[in-house]
């Protein structure tokens, strides 16, 4: 009963200093909605559309005018400028006042009319991989359909039946099925990754800045030198932001994700499962680190520079097979990894709980290594402060 007792007074101690410390505050209550909405509102539109280029036609003849307003028909393309000047077009890509263009040479169409290959140069600013992939992809295709009508029409004119000339054109011809990012957008990809590292780092600044500001003011001592102090401190720390977590949860999957056309394909009771386990695994290694630190805003400059190395560790920007050995070490010891990894199979991949069972595994070892570690820690502390006292 006084075990009980102590937890619920750690947790309302908790909820008092939340309120009472603005930078806790603006952690963990301000900063997870506001950086949603933020983050959000920059992908909110999801794909590129209408991305500026330009043809250079020193051919200017029929065939080319053609291929240019097939072009220009192509949702991802708009065509800002037609020239006369392979310089000029370099110069307005240089400027960034385009993203590439297409220069057609002096007799592309006499070359291709005599059916002997006419070469369409694409240049293309790769600084930028997404809009330079997506107008690769459409110049691709109309080039194909244009190169595919001329041989067809050659065939026609040989008395083969387009139907047979169409499939000397293509004898294998594949088709391409996108299953888990139909539309093959940047939003429906990287949002939900960034949605859950917003949960994480925020639980892991905020909650390791209010064990740190405890161990700053001595009131860890008070804590822990308590007859079962250590497991009431345990228990009772994360309790509240166990709590206010789920409620995030319960935000970001019913409301901030369908305002930004995110869907839940899997199971839901699986996500929040793997939600309330990742909750736990980041608290208790908020206490583990922020023990280690006597000082409230030395352990916000500190944390404050692991959201990136998370992140790009988490193998969900880069795979994690392909990063040096010692990152993929590092990569399983941090739950990011796990979360992100079984946050994706079930919000886009319409996963179940066999999906993410092992991610979930994984998690909870870590949940027992971590535990293990901050018990131990604050036992040492424990130990250190009747020390001290005993000398005193």
């Amino acid at each position: 009963m006084k075990s009980v007792k102590g937890i619920l007074q750690i947790i309302k101690a908790e909820l008092n200093l939340v309120i009472a410390d603005h930078s806790i505050l603006l952690t963990v209550l301000i900063a997870p909605l506001l950086y949603a909405l933020f983050l959000g509102t920059i992908y909110i539109k999801k794909d590129i559309n209408r991305i500026s280029f330009a043809v250079v036609d020193m051919d200017n003849s029929a065939t080319t005018m053609k291929l240019t307003r097939l072009l220009s028909a192509s949702s991802k393309v708009d065509v800002k400028a037609k020239l006369h000047s392979y310089l000029k077009a370099e110069d307005l890509m240089f400027k960034q006042k385009i993203t590439g263009f297409l220069y057609f040479p002096a007799g592309f169409e006499k070359a291709l009319m005599r059916l002997e290959g006419a070469n369409a140069t694409v240049y293309l600013n790769t600084t930028r991989f997404l809009p330079s992939n997506d107008l690769n992809k459409a110049i691709n295709m109309v080039m194909l359909t244009a190169g595919s009508g001329v041989r067809l029409r050659f065939f026609e004119s040989n008395g083969i039946n387009p139907k047979h000339g169409m499939e000397l054109i293509n004898p294998i011809l594949p088709e391409v099925r996108a299953i888990y990012n139909p539309t093959n957008n940047y939003g429906d990809f990287l949002l939900p990754g960034l949605l859950f590292l917003i949960l994480q780092q925020t639980l892991l600044i905020g909650m390791g800045e209010s064990v740190s500001k405890d161990n700053e003011l001595d009131k860890l001592r008070g804590y822990v030198c308590k007859k079962n102090g250590v497991l009431q401190y345990m228990v009772g720390k994360p309790a509240y932001y166990l709590f206010l977590y789920f409620a995030y949860f319960m935000i970001f999957f019913f409301g901030v994700y369908p305002f930004f056309g995110l869907h839940i394909t899997g199971s839901i009771p699986a996500l929040f499962l793997t939600g309330m386990v990742f909750v736990m695994v980041v608290s208790v290694l908020a206490i583990l680190l922020g023990t280690f630190v006597k000082s409230q805003i030395r352990y916000m400059e500190i944390m404050a520079f692991t959201t990136y190395p998370f992140f790009l560790t988490s193998g969900y920007s880069w795979p994690v097979t392909a990063m040096p050995q010692p990152l993929q070490w590092l990569a399983q010891v941090i739950p990011t990894t796990h979360f992100l990894h079984a946050g994706t199979r079930l919000v886009v991949m319409s996963g179940t709980w066999n999906d993410v069972a092992v991610d979930v595994y994984k998690l909870l070892i870590l949940l027992g290594l971590f535990s293990v570690l901050a018990v131990w820690r604050l036992w040492v502390m424990k130990k250190q402060y009747t020390k001290q006292l005993k000398a005193a």
